[in-house]
This record gives structure tokens, sequence and C-alpha cells, in this order.
């Protein structure tokens, strides 16, 4: 028997399936327990807030969306950084509320090397948004990238997000979200079976992204885990109800 996770994010799915107690794959001996290294333990701490962010961008967020950057003409110290990107983001949810629009976001600090300091948002798309983040952002440039410019850039951009937030221990650099963020929660599939297709079948109607594949051993527990994305097909990939 294994368990699968499934988080349904709109036009992505996101399947994990693992192994519960003292079960392991048929006809394959279990991977002795170890305890993992403190480099071990950060890794999976990262990846684990990844996907939360990833879980996020999908679930709130569409194609045409915003991965926008915040930057500074001066140089303001982290403390005053974490002001003016809270005074921004006051802001924005004025001008949406005044145009009837709830303001959802993500966003993060960056502080390079230098001490240099900007911010990463994720942001919805609006016929006000680029006018209102004009008027909201007058401490320097801004930076505008396709959410979804690839099939994984929501990937890279959360595995981005996350790095940057814990690539150094300073102050202001975790990642915020406005609260009305809709929260992905799994829901738990229990199936009799000793085990699982190595290459996943998708549900009809779907595929699998193939480089979302992973098929591993849980280190901690020494038992085999699979994880995969699945994504809805479309008329632009010959979707066969497409007219």
């Amino acid at each position: 028997m294994y368990n699968i996770k499934i988080w349904d994010l709109g036009e992505v799915v996101e399947v994990q399936k693992y192994h519960h107690g003292n079960y392991g794959a048929p006809g394959k001996k279990r991977t002795p327990k170890k305890k993992p290294t403190p480099e071990e333990v950060k890794k999976v701490n990262e990846r684990h807030k990844a996907r939360k962010v990833w879980r996020l961008i999908l679930a709130n967020f569409k194609k045409g969306d915003w991965h926008l950057i915040l930057r500074y003409k001066d140089k303001p110290d982290p403390a005053e950084a974490k002001k003016r990107l809270r005074d921004f983001l006051r802001d924005m949810r004025t001008a949406y509320k005044k145009a009837g629009i709830p303001f959802k976001y993500i966003a993060v600090t960056e502080i390079g090397k230098k001490g240099g300091v900007h911010h990463h948002l994720v942001i919805e798309d609006h016929p006000i948004t680029r006018e209102a983040v004009k008027q909201c952002w007058k401490s320097g440039s801004t930076f505008w990238a396709d959410l979804y410019e690839s099939e994984d850039n929501y990937q890279t951009l959360a595995e981005y997000l996350v790095k940057k937030q814990t690539k150094e221990d300073v102050p202001g650099c975790s990642y915020s979200t406005s609260r009305n963020l809709i929260v992905p929660k799994p829901r738990v599939v229990k199936r009799p079976a000793k085990g699982w297709r190595e290459e996943p079948k998708p549900r009809k109607g779907w595929y699998v992204i193939k480089d979302s594949i992973v098929n591993g051993i849980n280190p901690v527990t020494g038992t085999p885990y699979q994880r995969y994305l699945m994504k809805r097909i479309t008329k632009e990939r010959g979707d066969p109800g497409g007219g």
C-alpha cells in the first residue's frame, strides 16, 4: 500500500507518491535509515519552502501576471528598504481598493554581496497595474517579466526566491504574502497496490511535465517516493476537443 498526495493548483496538479511506515517498493530492499547532516536538512528545508512558494504562485497567479523587481536609485539599509516596501504595498492596496480589485502579492527582499537591496514580487496583471506601480514606487526603477514565460518558469522563480531568502541570515529577507492568497492543501489517497510505475500515467485531458518527474529515496526513512506535475491540455497542444 502507498499514499498519494494531490495538490490541485488550477492548470497544474502536483502529485507525490510515498510509502507509509515500514512499507517499501516491491522487490527492493529498504535503504537503511540514517541521520541527515545539517547540510542535507538545510537543502530539504529549502526544497519544502520552494514547493510551498510555487504552490502559492500556481494557485493564485495566471499566465500574463508579473514577476516585478523594484530597484533603488539610492542605497537604503535593510531596515529602511523594508519600510519602503511596506509603504509601497500599502499604497498598492489602496489603489487596487479604489478600483474594486483585490491586491494579491508574494514579495521577498534580496540583499546583494555589497549590501545593495531590491525586491522581487509576484503580482496579478490588471488594467491599473502598471500605472499603480508607477505611482506607488518612487524609490527607483522597475523591471517586469512574464510570470509564465516558460513551462517551468514558476518553479525556477520559486526556487530563486527561496534561495535569495535563505542565502544570508539578514533580517527582512524572508518572503511575505498578502493575506488573501489561496493556500493549497493536499488531499490524500491510499492505494492498495505495492508500488507505482516509473513513468506516471496522466489523468484524461492532462499531460505529465517530463522534467518534473522525480523518483528518489527518502534519505531519512529509506523509502522510495515519486513526485511529478501534470498540466491541463490546451488547444495549442492539440486538445482533441478543440475546434
